[in-house]
């Protein structure tokens, strides 16, 4: 068994064609054939039929699913000790991933602290929705993922940040902006702005909401937090976002006010693959978000 073998094997099962398969492979359709009969054949492979042929469709047999997800590994492993040698000569990368309510605040002061105590590494950022980055760092595509507790994957280590305040955003010349707390009973009445469902935050504001008694009147709901502020700033309507964002927001067009005790928090984390080569420089980044 070699590793090309495994190679070819997993391209096969992954795209389901043996043609495709030797077109992601960059090999004639003949030579990866013949290594998958070598592999299922004896003595050097497993002796088992990996797939089942029907017509132009393959299918994996028992045998081909055990060895599946083995092979993968394999394959991992190989890929992740080529990247901490190279990495241990060359000063290494790091791949970072955070989703859209974190990245635009959290990430630019992190990288630029992290940059200038390392400044040999190189930095790959990824902005994105929570169940891509999660299955982004299962795949092996992501070092580290900043995101929102929680996440429940014994797979992946969490690791958290800290907790952060939610505040009430309101149009900065509103009648609630003279108050130095807005509580949920007081925004009864008014039209609500969130982000859209595909967001964890804006499913997060709504359970906020409904345990708070409030049913809150959505007329809008948007994909960035950036958006969703410009148009309470034009007066559209009110909303809740994470205190990062009304930090950095220097327009002055929106008012934000804390949402009163118990005061609703999310928690951020750092989450990683506990298996997967781990760059000197992750544990230097996560600290440094933290901070």
């Amino acid at each position: 068994m070699e590793l090309h073998q495994l190679r070819y094997f997993v391209a096969v099962a992954e795209t389901g064609s043996f043609t495709r398969a030797a077109e992601r492979e960059d090999v004639t359709q003949p030579t990866l054939s013949e290594q998958i009969m070598r592999l299922e054949s004896k003595p050097h492979g497993v002796g088992r039929r990996l797939f089942d042929r029907l017509g132009r469709k393959v299918v994996l047999t028992d045998a081909g699913r055990e060895l599946l997800g083995h092979a993968q590994g394999i394959l991992a492993a190989v890929k992740e000790a080529e990247r901490a040698v190279r990495d241990s000569a060359e000063g290494g990368s790091l791949r970072v991933g955070a989703i859209p309510t974190i990245a635009p605040f959290l990430l630019p002061g992190t990288v630029t602290r992290f940059r200038k105590d390392h400044p040999n590494v190189q930095l790959q950022l990824k902005e994105d929705l929570t169940e891509r980055l999660l299955a982004d760092l299962l795949a092996g595509e992501l070092d580290v993922a900043l995101m929102a507790m929680p996440v429940r994957d014994d797979r992946l280590h969490v690791e958290k940040l800290f907790a952060e305040p939610l505040v009430m955003a309101l149009p900065a010349k509103h009648e609630l902006a003279s108050k130095t707390e807005v509580k949920l009973a007081d925004v009864l009445e008014e039209p609500f702005i969130l982000l859209d469902d595909m967001h964890c935050f804006g499913d997060q504001v709504l359970s906020l909401c409904h345990r708070g008694g409030l049913e809150p009147r959505v007329v809008c709901r948007g994909e960035q937090i950036v958006t969703l502020l410009a148009m309470v700033a034009a007066g559209q309507g009110v909303s809740i976002v994470p205190e990062m964002a009304a930090t950095a927001d220097t327009s002055k067009q929106c008012a934000y006010r804390p949402l009163g005790k118990p005061t609703p928090v999310r928690t951020l984390c750092a989450v990683w693959h506990k298996q997967r080569f781990r760059p000197p420089s992750l544990r230097a980044l996560v600290d440094m978000a933290k901070r």
